[in-house]
């Protein structure tokens, strides 16, 4: 086991545990339990790493993960227990130096000694991630051998003699899930065993992990681990801080043999519980909610810094004005200005503490908005007619740039001019190419104590967007302002009533987040999306390149590495769509409108983010797929889109989820893209051309869009009784 960091003056009670396990009511109680035997754990276990380290797996103090071991009761909490990580069982991040390297790298990244994670930001957390990667590490595991449930049959999870099993606790219901081992790691004592749920866990609920007839590739039974066996067996350590915890493993027995799972089988179990709803979303709606009051029913601070059709060498090209300036938000931040690197403001030190405004202090944030030739087709005339555009934002991608970025590119202007849309657009702080270049998330990579510099700059980034918003429908907003106005009669370019959402990559892992939390936005397109970073970056073509080089470096221990991966997610939940699907659902948020609906547009085989991973948002958003369903050749899903219902008619009102197929890979041009691999790895970017634009790319696909971004719009049939095709689609025939 990974030595801890550090181990000093370390003493551990059966009383001080107590609270670990307080999630579970016993099933049996000490007056009628019966041990049938002894075992002496010290050769194997040292017990006096008990306390902070979790000895069912002892190749790695964190493991299981995650796990109620890890937490302690409090009243206080949503659902009765909060995280409660010691330090000295965090991960950690070895010193490292690199320089920079352009245009890949801008900056150093340099540590100078072993750094443990804080775990202060987690311990925050009434419970886990509802995307939760589940790790577990077997060295000998060998998935087909055992039979376990993959990615590519996620219906099996469902069967009743499943190796690997998820159950909800309290109603025994089966979870849909995979499993996978990482096989990024150079070796098996690195190799975690990564189970995945194909719909998100539930906020609030207890759930109890359970594997059982485990095989090696020779197909020889995998023996259960000391402590665990001691157990299932009924053997009695002798040990107050094991046997401190053994009610509650007996609740875990009882549980699952109630429902049809023997103990005799089973080769490891543990229990964890989901974060409530109001510990994953409290702090943006605090933050959303005390700045709209700071309004005071007025509209945001702007100013219109330059109008014209030139702004940064643009070209026209369908585009008859351009717009930017500046508006001014409250800056919930801890450095002036909410630069990058910058955090939430607690002003008490209190775990349930929710960021305040610094000072009077504000937020100037960017915002570019682009007319299409279809609203105004010439603004030096003043006789040339006015058609009001619908008023929409965009959302731009991964590190990407949004007033003077994407807004520019062929395919948002295609959408404006053919559906006289008008965008206007502002930067995804936090995760915006001012957050690369400066270096912050570098140093969030090199050591991951710092993730809230940018998950929290990424929740004030949200309301900077609902702040835009609410520029476009107030009075006093941009309808106030000479530049959204043209000809005699002084004619609004736009219609003020709504305002929608267009995102794309990165503008889809957040933009649902945001509708599903922006007072001012009812609906939203989210393009090439997907939800859970965890799931996304090691799936991420690019990532060894643009992120890993870091990280890897950083977190050399590789179980650590895929724990790393599951840490970050728990707080990654509060600014991305991962933390927000439950109230696409139907579990409204407080103060939020309830007429949400968000339209998935999804690129079969995407480079850079997983199409899995939009699977997993509509199942847990009950969005409905077209069907048919393009098949690039033979698809690696026994069923696909299992769990996911069909379209039953056009129009079709509520979520939907669209494929678009751009073809398998031509060997004369090269032109189409392979299926993604099924493990836990990207794509050989190498080969194929990665259709992550294409749907965006394809008219029909716009067009559709258009007819859901309206006050009562609805998904149109596009595709007819055919897949849905990409305008790059190659190798067969559409007739």
């Amino acid at each position: 086991m990974r030595p801890l960091w550090p181990i000093a003056f370390l003493s551990v009670t059966a009383f001080a545990l107590q609270g670990c396990f307080s999630s579970s009511s016993s099933s049996s109680s000490d007056d009628d339990f019966e041990f049938a035997g002894e075992i002496d754990l010290s050769e194997e276990l040292d017990s006096s790493t008990a306390g902070v380290c979790d000895h069912l797996v002892s190749s790695s103090c964190l493991y299981p993960f995650p796990s109620n071991h890890h937490t302690r009761s409090d009243d206080d909490t949503e659902t009765g227990i909060r995280i409660a990580f010691d330090p000295d069982a965090m991960p950690v991040a070895q010193p490292l130096d690199i320089p920079p390297d352009p245009p890949r790298h801008f900056i150093h990244v340099l540590t100078e000694e072993p750094t443990p994670v804080d775990p202060t930001e987690w311990n925050r957390n009434d419970g886990f991630s509802p995307g939760a990667m589940l790790l577990a590490h077997f060295p000998e595991l060998d998935l087909d051998q055992t039979g376990a449930v993959r990615i590519t049959d996620i219906e099996r999870s469902l069967d009743a003699d499943a190796p690997i099993l998820v159950i909800n606790a309290d109603s025994g219901e089966r979870h849909l899930i995979w499993s996978e081992l990482d096989v990024n790691a150079s070796n098996p004592a690195g190799r975690a065993l990564i189970i995945r749920p194909a719909r998100n866990f539930t906020e609030g609920e207890r759930y109890i992990v359970a594997m059982r007839n485990l095989r090696d590739a020779a197909g020889e039974p995998i023996e259960a681990g000391p402590l665990f066996r001691a157990y299932r067996d009924r053997l009695n350590t002798n040990e107050d801080v094991y046997e401190a915890r053994r009610q509650n493993m007996e609740d875990i027995f009882g549980r699952l043999e109630s429902h049809g799972v023997d103990r005799d089988e089973l080769v490891l179990a543990w229990d964890f519980t989901v974060a409530s709803q109001k510990s994953l979303t409290e702090r943006l709606l605090h933050i959303r909610d005390t700045a709209f009051a700071h309004l005071g029913g007025g509209a945001p601070q702007f100013s219109v810094d330059e109008v014209g059709l030139e702004i940064d060498g643009s070209a026209r090209d369908g585009l008859s004005r351009g717009i930017t300036g500046t508006f001014e938000v409250p800056n919930f931040l801890n450095q002036i200005g909410g630069t990058t690197g910058s955090s939430f403001n607690y002003t008490e030190d209190d775990p349930d503490a929710l960021p305040q405004q610094l000072h009077d202090d504000t937020v100037t944030a960017r915002f570019r908005c682009q007319i299409a030739d279809s609203t105004v087709a010439d603004f030096d005339d003043d006789t040339a007619a006015v058609t009001p555009a619908r008023a929409a934002l965009y959302g731009h991608g991964l590190f990407g740039e949004g007033p003077a970025g994407e807004t520019r590119s062929g395919n948002v202007r295609a959408m404006q001019n053919e559906h006289n849309i008008m965008f206007c657009a502002t930067d995804w702080i936090g995760m915006a190419q001012e957050d690369f270049i400066a270096g912050t998330i570098q140093t969030i990579l090199a050591d991951i104590s710092n993730l809230p510099k940018q998950l929290d700059r990424s929740q004030q980034g949200m309301l900077n967007f609902m702040f835009l918003a609410e520029l476009l429908t107030h009075e006093d907003g941009f309808q106030s302002d000479p530049a959204f106005r043209h000809g005699p009669d002084n004619t609004l370019v736009y219609e003020p009533d709504h305002v929608f959402f267009d995102g794309n990559s990165q503008g889809g892992i957040k933009g649902g987040a945001l509708v599903a939390t922006a007072p001012n936005i009812h609906r939203g397109v989210l393009g090439v999306p997907g939800s859970n970073y965890s799931l996304l970056l090691r799936r991420y073509g690019p990532f060894n390149e643009r992120f890993g080089y870091i990280l890897y470096q950083a977190y050399q221990d590789e179980l650590d590495r895929s724990l790393v991966f599951g840490l970050m997610q728990m707080l990654w939940d509060r600014a991305e769509n991962n933390g927000y699907l439950s109230h696409l659902a139907g579990n409204h948020l407080p103060n939020t409108p309830t007429d949400k609906a968000v339209l998935l547009h999804v690129a079969l085989g995407d480079y850079q983010v997983n199409h899995w991973s939009a699977e997993i948002m509509a199942r847990t958003i009950g969005a409905a797929i077209h069907e048919p369903t393009a098949r690039l050749g033979e698809h690696p899903d026994d069923n696909p889109y299992f769990a996911i219902p069909q379209i039953g008619q056009y129009p079709h009102q509520g979520h939907a989820i669209m494929i678009w197929d751009s073809g398998d890979v031509d060997p004369n041009t090269g032109d189409g893209n392979p299926h993604p691999p099924t493990t836990n790895t990207g794509p050989d970017v190498n080969v194929g051309n990665d259709p992550h634009s294409s749907p965006r790319s394809t008219a029909a696909a716009r067009e559709q869009k258009s007819a859901f971004m309206e006050a009562d719009g609805a998904v149109i049939d596009v595709c007819g009784a055919t897949p849905c095709f990409s305008d790059d689609y190659t190798g067969i025939s559409r007739d």
